[in-house]
């Protein structure tokens, strides 16, 4: 009870105080999803008794996969321009730390909302032989998904957020064995378990519809230009744009399947930290000058 009341209060207090303070405005977004994630939290312990984050390092290891998840996006909008930032910090090092605690946010809130929704801790395990040969197929279909975003991103720009689906099922099928592990979408329904996926999906909307409430006149946020969707808008967002929340949550929950199949032991997890630093540190250097549109300094 007490982190659920406590990141609900986070979430309320923030939002209230960004209309009065810009300041706060300025760090609205992360704030306000840290206290989501922190409510969701709470809320699994009192529904289970138990939370897929019971050590901090379980939470440090699915947040820097986040970040390195959501990176993929950013380099990819390079080619797509499909949304712009307004009002990072000033320091490039600043905008780098402020986007990889955004970033950070992302996985574990769906994680935490997965195991929320699930009848029973640790519903979403199963166990599932190799299936190696479903890995190609896979693996293509998402290399084919890309390709056609960045060689026509002004019609297959919907594919650019779902081509990590197929390429994080691929990985799955690679490395899957006996030992129950987090399901992903795609395993669970080869197994029967079509109660996985459809809870997936049942957090698309939600997930989008907060996601983008607050953004909604952020003085540090980001605005869209998507092709052809343009109007009518929910907050910042197309209408059309929420479908796509629908396979992003399926997205998420593969992506999940593969950090819950490589956490690394403590040595191995120094070395991601620091591949995942220079990937996020090299993706805002390329990103900042071509999709940052103003800059706000914190008084």
């Amino acid at each position: 009870m007490p982190r659920l009341a406590t990141g609900l209060a986070v979430i309320a207090a923030t939002v209230v105080a960004s209309r009065f303070s810009v300041t706060i405005d300025l760090l609205r977004f992360p704030v306000a999803w840290w206290g989501i994630v922190l409510a969701l939290d709470g809320a699994v312990r009192m529904r289970h008794g138990w939370s897929p984050f019971a050590r901090a390092r379980d939470l440090f290891a699915c947040a820097l996969a986040s970040v390195a998840f959501w990176d993929a996006f950013e380099l990819l909008n390079l080619r797509l321009h499909d949304w712009w930032y307004v009002g990072v910090p000033r320091n490039a090092l600043a905008g780098a730390a402020f986007s990889a605690i955004s970033y950070a946010t992302v996985l574990p809130a769906v994680r935490l909302a997965l195991a929320l929704l699930a009848p029973a801790p640790g519903a979403e395990r199963i166990a599932a032989a190799p299936a190696p040969g479903k890995a190609a197929p896979l693996a293509a279909a998402g290399i084919a998904m890309l390709a056609a975003a960045l060689a026509a991103p002004r019609f297959a720009f919907p594919l650019a957020w779902i081509f990590l689906w197929p390429l994080c099922e691929s990985l799955v099928a690679r490395l899957c064995d006996e030992t129950p592990a987090v399901a992903s979408p795609l395993q669970a329904w080869r197994a029967g378990r079509l109660d996985l996926p459809l809870r997936a999906v049942a957090l698309g909307l939600p997930f989008g519809l907060t996601w983008e409430s607050l953004n909604w006149r952020c003085a540090r946020g980001w605005i869209y230009t998507v092709p052809h969707f343009e109007r009518p808008k929910l907050f910042e967002m197309p209408l059309a744009g929420y479908l796509g929340y629908l396979p992003f949550l399926l997205e998420c929950a593969a992506a999940l399947a593969v950090v819950e199949r490589l956490r690394p032991r403590r040595g191995g997890a120094i070395v991601g930290a620091l591949c995942v630093a220079a990937l996020h540190l090299g993706t805002e250097a390329l990103s900042r000058p071509v999709t940052v549109l103003s800059v706000a300094g914190l008084r």
